[in-house]
């Protein structure tokens, strides 16, 4: 595991030198913030019992001071406000330091919020107005399972706050419902093949390819939410990749080897099984970079495979990565493929902790406020059991991955090639639809939109609500999300959503209709799963999950 205190140590010497060599600038800084503290100061007690307007207000997702005591007392206004201030005038100064590139500037960024993250008066006991009226309300009784629920997570969570109540759901009887049999198996992956539940199906199937970082079932949660069950009830013929959870066994396993032996596998089987001449190819997150490899190869060698693609908040340029970038510098991957060497997988946990960091007022702080200070349960919800269900990743494929996508971005320079084949994105012809949610702290939207610039076919760009699992997870019948759409030539994201529309509600149905109109004619539905060459193994979710 890579040290993160060195990377805070090297950053801090940077922005310090960068600063001495301002002085001005950490003057003006601090003069700014002393009279904005004063001015709240005097706001806040100026008298009567409502405090003055704000001079500064919390982000409109931030969820830390919504008590109404943050508001409407005096004394925690001014202490909120004093710590935002702080915060803010820290990250300006960040951004105000001359003599810092951009890449440095992001990571000190990211550091520096996340020490201010970790100060924050709401991680406090007694700084907490939602703590102190819980401790008055129950005598002390939050403390008392605030420790039995510290104790529980020493024991069996590695000291880490519980994000969901484990015991409220198994894979295969809540989650990871619908009906389906694996259909094939190899080293890596289980096929899931679902059953139809229509007269008619349409011939061409849709193959799924989900990340890898965490089990299949992400697209396949429970009814009432499941991507899976909806493509199935409307007539698609679909297949989902389950991935195998890899051991040391696997260390020497190369992004390679997941082209051919997962992407290219499925989709042949899938072909095969459905007696069609192609696949249309669905890919979510690194699924979907799998997939744009996958297509850039088929463009050269066989451009018959796949007919249509779906990419889900899904990176191919890779220069503005977001948050997770700062995590990455040279230095830093340099290590994790040194300690990857060591033990041959990067384990599920560690990947977990660095998407959770990224998160960390939402996936760590308001988390142990609610198990520790307040002494709640954790929660009992189906996206939080999957994000908790990871798994780990071969050695290989992960130096792989970090060093040619994040650091390099070789994929989107054209600067990678796969048993001597160029992977150009640009010759991919393929119609695409491709969504990107624009709160997502993983693959940022406008980074995910430049593949509406990278590929050479048809590209259909939506942008949805939320984030990078809710955003993609928003049933129809949920009442809630909405998207954008815009189909005219832009000349930048900027542009493209300042004339785009707004739709209330789920975009999986625009999606339906662009997948129908590329899902070939309408046959009768299958006998039996499987076919002749694959048949059925065993009933869905199979065995990999389990792993």
């Amino acid at each position: 595991m890579h040290d993160a205190k060195t990377d805070v140590e090297r950053g801090a010497k940077a922005i310090w030198e960068a600063m001495l060599a301002q002085p001005q600038a950490i003057l003006d800084a601090q003069l700014a913030l002393a009279s904005a503290w004063s001015a709240s100061a005097a706001r806040a007690f100026g008298g009567g019992d409502v405090p003055a307007p704000p001079l500064i207000a919390p982000e409109p997702n931030d969820r830390r001071f919504t008590h109404p005591a943050w508001s409407s007392s005096p004394v925690f206004d001014a202490m909120k406000q004093a710590y935002l201030l702080a915060s803010r005038a820290l990250l300006q100064t960040v951004d105000e330091v001359p003599a810092l590139d951009d890449a440095a500037r992001t990571r000190l960024r990211f550091f520096v919020k996340a020490f201010c993250d970790a100060l924050a008066p709401t991680n406090f006991a007694f700084l907490n107005p939602a703590v102190i009226e819980e401790t008055a309300r129950t005598g002390g009784k939050n403390f008392e399972r605030g420790l039995a629920h510290l104790a529980d997570d020493l024991a069996h969570n590695g000291g880490r706050p519980a994000l969901v109540d484990r015991s409220a759901f198994a894979v295969g009887a809540n989650v990871a419902v619908t009906r389906g049999s694996v259909v094939f198996r190899n080293e890596l992956i289980e096929l899931i093949q679902y059953e139809p539940t229509t007269p008619n199906v349409r011939a061409r199937p849709l193959v799924i390819v989900p990340p890898w970082i965490n089990k299949y079932y992400i697209l396949d949660l429970q009814q009432s939410n499941s991507f899976v069950k909806f493509a199935v009830e409307n007539g698609l013929q679909t297949f989902v990749v389950s991935w195998r959870n890899p051991d040391a066994s696997h260390a020497g396993t190369r992004f390679e080897d997941y082209l051919f032996t997962v992407a290219m596998a499925a989709a042949r089987v899938a072909r095969e099984i459905a007696g069609s001449r192609d696949v249309n190819t669905l890919g979510y997150c690194i699924g979907g970079t799998l997939t744009a490899m996958q297509l850039a190869y088929l463009a050269k060698t066989d451009p018959t495979l796949v007919h249509a693609a779906t990419f889900l908040a899904t990176l191919l340029d890779f220069s503005q990565a977001g948050d997770i970038a700062s995590l990455l510098e040279p230095q830093t991957v340099a290590r994790i493929e040194a300690d990857l060497d060591a033990e041959g997988i990067f384990e599920a946990q560690k990947m977990s902790d660095a998407f959770n960091s990224l998160r960390a007022n939402d996936l760590i702080w308001n988390v142990a406020i609610d198990r520790y200070l307040l002494g709640k349960p954790a929660p009992a919800l189906d996206l939080l059991y999957w994000n908790a269900d990871a798994t780990a990743m071969p050695a290989a494929m992960h130096a792989y991955y970090l060093r040619n996508m994040y650091v390099r971005n070789a994929l989107a320079k054209g600067e990678l090639a796969v048993d001597g084949v160029p992977i150009d994105l640009g010759s991919i012809a393929n119609d695409a639809y491709v969504v990107a949610p624009v709160a997502d702290h993983i693959a940022p939207w406008k980074s995910v939109y430049t593949i509406r610039d990278l590929l050479g076919g048809d590209v259909r760009f939506r942008l949805g609500r939320s984030g990078h699992i809710a955003g993609i997870v928003n049933p129809p019948g949920a009442g809630k999300g909405g998207y954008w759409k815009n189909d005219a030539p832009a000349e930048s994201p900027e542009a493209w959503l300042a004339n785009a529309s707004e739709h209330a509600g789920s975009w999986w149905p625009d999606w339906l209709v662009w997948m129908l109109e590329r899902s070939g004619p309408a046959v009768p539905r299958p006998a039996q799963l499987g076919s002749e060459k694959y048949p059925a193994l065993q009933e869905a979710p199979g065995t990999y999950v389990f792993g």
